[in-house]
């Protein structure tokens, strides 16, 4: 019994030596173990691991003020060659002017590589650290490590100082590579109060102790040094073992749900001074905006086109025309560069130069309704891809954009964007159709709307068809989309090389030849489409039976979500409906021996399927009819949503059988 009990633990420490392996979370320290790693066993399809990465914040006094330094390090193992893309680093920091900016010093970057069995070190070299303009509030320091390869391990360090003391950067602890060790350490002085919030998914170790600090403020009057000794608040925030937050279908922005701590402001208590409260809620942001930003100012800009304004609007009496009538005006004459932008500054440039960005261009719109004595007035957005507008963290850094409201004497209010470049009213690009929208406009007693489903957006087909007696069909389609639905269509239609380009496409996706084809309303305004075509599909198979899906044009042809395990919520693009009628004749030498049943599959009462099929003589008659009018899914809905998407998938591929008389 002794001598198995002495062999168990031998078996168990000999095993703990082939699996412990170490890696360092020291600056400059690379180990065998982190050279000759070859798959993280924690996610064996990840293409590089972060070993380490860690932060270090402290206040300290530079000529008299108060100044922000953090050193950041971190080091990072390629496993493979997908991998070798995180050696290029980007380095965001505030920058006004020479004298207001951030200073990003202390730049070291190495790369490690084992060949012939020693141990080649590679530094970054100066020259290729390069500093660029990102806007108007900051720069960018670029630069790639060199000699980076699947297998090499990889360092970066600097330090970022700054003079923007009441502002803590956020520590982002996950990405789209997992993580071993994150760690992020603050002491924040007894003079400034912060609100912090953890956030996202991953566990994160939260230590705190209380600590003392000195700062020397130089020489006093009488020759004494001046030293202020204050508490401060040490913080400690430790993460381990974090997976790769990996981008996953219908999402509309992974970095929403990405693990991180961020901090707010909430006072400070400086001595000989009062407590002042910072905490800033969205009502204080938007009086900073409007009072102290270029965008306040930009909003009031006189209208650009005053005598076209006055002759556009002539004979018009109905608001919604004249909202239109102008729209249509600004869109003809100021195309959009497909650039985004918030302030819209330089607008006039832009009507000199007949285009501009979508801020820009909406700068010129908003002087243009208020002339023409319409209430207009901005709505603060995020794009979807760049993340959600926070509702209790107001953040003047995630306002990338905004659009425009009109609202007329009934109620009803119009939303515009100068990138609509395929849409009229209440018609945005998919990216602008967030759930968060903040109105600017002292006014309004509701400051926050939903702009995800503006307008009902529906596709509608009605589809006739013959089946001749060797089992090749012909029919015409007629279809009609709405709103998004048109949107999308025209912008299909107009990034197409030429209308041969998009049939041809057509014909490929739904498995058809197309004889005859026209299609209207694809005007910049228009909030329908129209589209009849005429098509022949050849029976290449037996006669005897045969096959054919009584719905003639796809809709789901296989289950969207097939993964097994989710970690995000499903955020689907707008609501929509689309309906189906299809009517088939079949020749007089076939019978139906298998029709699919009529059914009802449904999710909740926004997620439904109805599916109705008839035989009357030789007319077999489908109504098709999916609406979908939620479109954000918690994860816990995930299984139920995956089942239902399953059942719509079987129900698109059921045939009706015809057996030859």
């Amino acid at each position: 019994m002794k001598r198995n009990c002495i062999s168990f633990f031998l078996c168990f420490f000999a095993l703990a030596g082939v699996f412990a392996q170490e890696f360092s979370n020291k600056y400059g320290k690379i180990t065998n173990d982190e050279l000759n790693l070859k798959q993280y066993a924690k996610d064996t399809s990840a293409v590089a691991v972060v070993i380490y990465d860690d932060g270090y914040t402290a206040y300290d006094v530079l000529n008299g003020s108060l100044v922000l330094n953090t050193d950041y390090s971190k080091k990072i193992k390629i496993l493979k060659q997908e991998g070798v893309d995180e050696a290029n680093i980007t380095i965001p920091y505030y920058y006004k002017s020479p004298s207001e900016r951030d200073n990003i010093s202390g730049i070291e970057a190495v790369s490690y590589n084992l060949e012939n069995g020693k141990v080649v070190k590679t530094k970054l070299e100066k020259k290729n650290i390069f500093d660029e303009e990102y806007n108007s509030r900051t720069h960018r320091i670029k630069f790639s490590i060199p000699n980076v390869k699947a297998g090499s391990v990889i360092e970066v360090k600097f330090r970022k100082g700054s003079s923007q003391v009441y502002s803590l950067d956020n520590w982002g602890i996950q990405g789209d590579i997992p993580v071993i060790t994150s760690t992020y350490e603050v002491k924040i002085p007894e003079y400034l109060q912060f609100n912090i919030e953890t956030r996202g998914y991953e566990h994160v170790d939260v230590a705190e102790v209380p600590d003392n600090q000195s700062f020397n403020l130089g020489v006093s009057s009488s020759g004494a040094p001046n030293v202020i000794n204050c508490t401060c608040r040490r913080l400690k925030f430790t993460a381990k073992d974090v997976p790769a937050l990996k981008d996953e279908k219908f999402v509309w922005c992974v970095s929403d749900f990405l693990s991180a701590v961020r901090f707010e402001l909430k006072a400070t208590n400086f001595p000989n001074q009062f407590y002042k409260p910072y905490s800033q809620t969205w009502d204080d942001l938007e009086k900073t905006i409007k009072n102290d930003t270029d965008f306040g100012s930009n909003i009031k800009m006189s209208n650009p086109y005053k005598d076209e304004t006055k002759a556009l609007l002539a004979g018009l009496t109905d608001e919604k025309q004249k909202i239109e009538s102008i729209y249509s005006f600004v869109k003809k004459n100021i195309n959009w560069n497909e650039s985004y932008s918030f302030s819209g500054n330089k607008a006039k440039e832009a009507v000199k130069n007949r285009t501009g960005d979508n801020g820009q261009i909406n700068i010129v719109l908003l002087s243009m309704l208020k002339d023409a004595g319409i209430k207009a007035f901005p709505v603060f957005v995020s794009r979807r891809s760049r993340g959600r507008l926070p509702y209790t963290f107001p953040s003047y850094e995630m306002l990338n954009t905004f659009v425009v409201a009109a609202r007329t004497s009934d109620g009803k209010t119009y939303y515009m964007d100068g990138s609509a470049v395929d849409g009229g009213l209440n018609m945005l690009p998919v990216d602008l159709l967030v759930d968060r929208a903040r109105v600017f406009d002292d006014n309004e007693s509701e400051k926050w709307v939903n702009l995800s489903a503006l307008s009902r957006s529906q596709q509608i087909y009605n589809i006739s068809t013959d089946l001749d007696k060797d089992g090749n069909l012909s029919g015409s389609v007629t279809s009609m989309y709405t709103y998004q639905n048109a949107y999308k269509y025209k912008e299909k239609f107009r990034k197409a090389k030429d209308s041969t380009e998009f049939v041809e496409k057509l014909q490929e996706m739904e498995h058809l030849t197309i004889n005859e084809f026209k299609t209207e309303g694809r005007e910049p305004m228009s909030n329908s489409v129209k589209e009849n075509f005429t098509f022949t599909k050849t029976n290449d198979g037996s006669t005897d039976f045969i096959y054919l899906n009584p719905l003639i044009v796809s809709h789901i042809n296989e289950n969207l979500f097939t993964q097994v395990d989710r970690k995000l919520p499903v955020e689907f693009e707008y609501p929509v409906t689309l309906i189906i009628s299809s009517n088939i004749k079949i020749p007089e030498n076939y019978q139906v021996a298998e029709l699919p049943k009529s059914t009802r599959i449904t999710l909740n009462d926004n997620c439904k399927l109805t599916y109705y099929i008839t035989q009357n003589g030789n007319q077999i008659s489908v109504n098709y009819k999916y609406e979908m009018n939620q479109i954000i899914f918690p994860v816990s809905d995930y299984e139920h949503l995956k089942a239902y998407f399953g059942q719509l998938a079987t129900k698109n591929q059921e045939m009706i059988v015809l057996k030859k008389i």
